[in-house]
């Protein structure tokens, strides 16, 4: 094959792969706290996920109320969302672990400033689908106790508002 073809091709494939990804975070996004959380019900899966010292956690039962986001350093909306969102538990009796699906650990470490907070892992796109349905960045699931899934959050959150907080976190005005 000539070295123009193989550069056109090459161009190609790659144009392709940057539209598929464009494409998968824009149907992710909303505006922010816009669109109302969808009730889920069942189970939650069990789930590895890899911690930042590398060895293997499984994410299966929660002690109390917990979020499970998916995320990825590739996400603007991810990114921008993330901070508010390792903060609720400094106000709420909330858990929340923070899943990223980036390949390895590079991409999460360079986001964190090489530190990455102890409720960050690790974890794998088809797992995760799998076990949750992910199809889009970023979501989240509120898991109840005893691994019951309550709430499905599509799209980027302002989980610093206190409004969007006390429609449903355990411990605020509606609960």
């Amino acid at each position: 094959m000539k070295r123009s073809v193989r550069l056109v091709v090459a161009a190609g494939v790659l144009q392709a792969a940057l539209a598929g990804v464009y494409f998968w975070v824009e149907g992710a996004k909303t505006e922010l706290g816009r669109a109302p959380p969808e009730r889920v019900e069942g189970l939650m899966r069990p789930l590895s996920l890899r911690a930042h010292d590398g060895t293997r956690r499984e994410l299966r039962a929660v002690g109390r109320a917990t979020l499970v986001h998916f995320w990825a350093t590739w996400c603007p909306p991810c990114r921008t969302e993330l901070p508010g969102l390792l903060a609720i538990p400094e106000k709420y009796p909330i858990d929340v672990v923070a899943i990223a699906l980036d390949r390895d650990w590079s991409e999460v470490e360079r986001f964190w400033g090489g530190h990455p907070p102890a409720t960050v892992f690790l974890g794998n796109t088809r797992e995760a689908e799998a076990a949750f349905g992910v199809r889009a960045l970023p979501v989240t699931y509120l898991i109840e106790p005893g691994r019951r899934l309550r709430l499905r959050f599509d799209g980027a959150r302002n989980w610093g508002d206190p409004a969007l907080l006390k429609a449903w976190a355990p411990g605020s005005a509606a609960d």
